[in-house]
């Protein structure tokens, strides 16, 4: 069988993260894979596994026609058995013309309504979940996902939902919560130093809320000045960012960690991680924390109250509540007793239900029913 991906993130972020635990597990040996992606540091990512490459154009794009042909053309030549797409419609079109079936992962929540550029007042409302769909918008769906794809992966149950309440038929939407390999990450003791480090890990967008975490940091300084902050990600709001940090006045107690190469490294310094999302299909940055056996503050939106439990991994808040965000991030660090339990805790609710071994093994499934299928 030989499977192609077409994913155009240059990023690192969750999306490409996914993807590389994905095609390193054992359910893949056997499978010929390449991945259709551009140049980037996800490209570069790929490239150090020794995962097979074609590099396409269209950077972090999802749809234009020169992509559309130029995908078309790679399907003609590399005649697959399946394609897997992330988000991208040019495979999916160039895909169903080939008459080549279609897997299409959605990784984010399918109601999310993310805006980019100018950070938001903190209190303003930006989420859209549990909007109702216009019949319209419910036909398109429903439309464009029985012409596209034949089966839909969601990362978590809430994604599931969200597909279904858009109008697109459940029978082509199958649930497979993201995974991680465990390996990399392991409960290590937390380095005996003065002060508190949080972090966070996070492609530096606005649908992450981290302008929330800077009002929240604010707070949690005021409550504990020995409280130091960490950003790890890229992202196009990063200057923005750093205009916030400024502003703010909190240019001695926040680092802005640029692109993390070393994650398990980086989240082994951190004494709370915190994902103050406004959207989220299901968090795989809070799983990659949990391993690390980290407590987590993290927003309840999307597929993230599927991850953290509350009040035993974790404390889940509203999103847009800087208040909130600092007081839970507070609780945690003047707490050690409870912050070491819910790492430990964390660390074993994801061995026990986010293995990337069954995730991809269940997405091998996927593609062999598609492939019986269409024969």
């Amino acid at each position: 069988m030989k499977v192609i991906h077409v994913i155009t993130d240059t990023n690192f972020g969750g999306a490409g993260r996914y993807l590389t635990y994905l095609l390193s597990q054992p359910a893949f040996e056997g499978i010929d894979v390449a991945v259709a992606c551009p140049d980037g540091e996800l490209g570069k990512r790929l490239d150090a596994m020794g995962i097979r490459r074609i590099a396409i154009s269209g950077r972090d794009v999802s749809y234009n026609t020169r992509l559309t042909r130029e995908l078309y053309a790679l399907f003609r030549r590399e005649r697959p058995d399946v394609v897997h797409t992330h988000s991208s419609l040019s495979g999916r079109i160039a895909a169903r013309l080939r008459r080549i079936p279609v897997v299409y992962t959605k990784h984010g929540e399918a109601g999310a309504s993310v805006a980019t550029g100018v950070l938001a007042d903190p209190a303003s409302p930006t989420r859209v979940r549990g909007r109702a769909v216009n019949p319209l918008k419910r036909f398109v769906n429903k439309t464009v996902a029985a012409v596209l794809s034949d089966k839909i992966i969601a990362v978590s149950g809430r994604v599931s939902e969200e597909l279904a309440q858009s109008g697109i038929d459940p029978s082509k939407i199958v649930t497979i919560p993201n995974g991680i390999e465990l390996g990399p990450y392991s409960m290590r003791p937390r380095t005996r130093r003065s002060g508190f480090l949080v972090g966070t890990l996070a492609r530096l967008s606005r649908e992450k809320g981290l302008d929330v975490l800077l009002h929240a940091a604010k707070l949690v300084l005021a409550s504990e000045p020995s409280a130091r902050f960490m950003i790890g990600g890229t992202g196009p709001l990063e200057e923005e960012l750093r205009r916030k940090i400024r502003e703010l006045k909190l240019e001695p107690y926040v680092r802005m960690a640029g692109f993390i190469e070393d994650v398990p490294s980086f989240l082994s310094e951190l004494d709370v991680f915190v994902l103050p999302s406004d959207s989220e299909g299901i968090g795989l940055a809070i799983m990659e924390a949990m391993a690390t056996g980290l407590p987590v503050v993290a927003t309840a939106v999307g597929g993230v109250p599927e991850v953290v439990s509350d009040g035993q991994t974790g404390i889940l808040v509203p999103p847009r509540q800087p208040k909130l965000l600092a007081q839970a991030i507070v609780r945690l660090l003047v707490d050690p007793d409870l912050a070491r339990a819910m790492g430990a805790a964390g660390r074993n609710r994801v061995e026990a239900l986010f293995d990337a071994k069954v995730m991809a093994e269940r997405t091998v499934a996927v593609y062999r029913s598609l492939v019986r299928s269409s024969r």
